[in-house]
C-alpha cells in the first residue's frame, strides 16, 4: 500500500489530497470492483460504503469516486503496458484525506493519476493546470497518457474459430 499526497498551489490557496492504495494482480475479474479498462478494476468500497477505523480519513460521495475513476481511468494504457498480460490489475482506495475548505473535487483525479505514476513505475499523465482568478478555481486540462510514436503496434492475427481452427472466407482461403 502506498500514500501519495497530491498538492497544487494557488496565488491564493491550494488542494492537498492524501490518498492511499494499494495494487493487486489477479487471473480472473474481481467481484465488487468498477471496470475501468479491460485488465483495470477500481475498488472504492473502503472509501465509499464505511470511514476508516481510524478515522484518518473521509467518506467519498460518488461524484467524488466519479473523479477516482477519471484519474485512473487517464493512465489505464500505461498500466496495462506495465502490468503482466492476461492478468487484471485491482486497484483498491483504502483512505482519502482532505480539507473541507481548500478542496476541489477534480483534485482527486489528479491524486490516483500521482499514484499511479509511483505505484506502477509509468511517466506521468501530462495535466495543464491553471488558476482562474475570478471564479477563485483551479482548471485542470487532462491529457491521457500518450505512448512514444512508433510504439504498442498490433499484429493482425488470422481469424480463429472457438477451437483455434483458422476461419476460412467464401472462396475458401484464410
Amino acid at each position: 500500500m502506498q500514500t501519495v499526497v497530491y498538492r497544487v498551489k494557488g496565488p491564493t490557496w491550494g488542494i492537498a489530497i492524501d490518498l492511499t492504495a494499494g495494487s493487486a494482480s489477479a487471473a480472473a475479474p474481481p467481484a465488487g470492483a468498477e471496470r475501468i479498462s479491460n485488465r483495470i478494476w477500481l475498488d472504492t468500497t473502503p472509501v465509499l460504503e464505511h470511514p476508516p477505523a481510524d478515522r484518518s480519513g473521509l467518506r467519498l460521495t460518488q461524484d467524488e469516486v466519479g473523479w477516482l475513476r477519471h484519474g485512473l481511468g487517464l493512465a489505464t494504457e500505461a498500466i496495462e503496458a506495465a502490468r503482466p498480460p492476461g492478468r487484471h490489475t485491482v486497484v483498491t482506495v483504502h483512505r482519502v484525506l482532505f480539507p473541507a475548505a481548500d478542496f476541489q473535487v477534480e483534485g482527486l483525479a489528479g491524486a490516483i493519476v500521482e499514484w499511479s505514476g509511483k505505484e506502477f513505475g509509468i511517466p506521468e499523465v501530462a495535466v495543464g493546470l491553471s488558476f482562474d482568478r475570478a471564479a477563485n478555481r483551479f482548471l485542470f486540462d487532462w491529457q491521457p497518457h500518450r505512448r512514444a510514436p512508433g510504439t504498442g503496434v498490433r499484429r493482425v492475427r488470422p481469424a480463429r474459430d472457438l477451437r483455434g481452427r483458422p476461419l476460412t472466407d467464401a472462396s475458401g482461403t484464410e
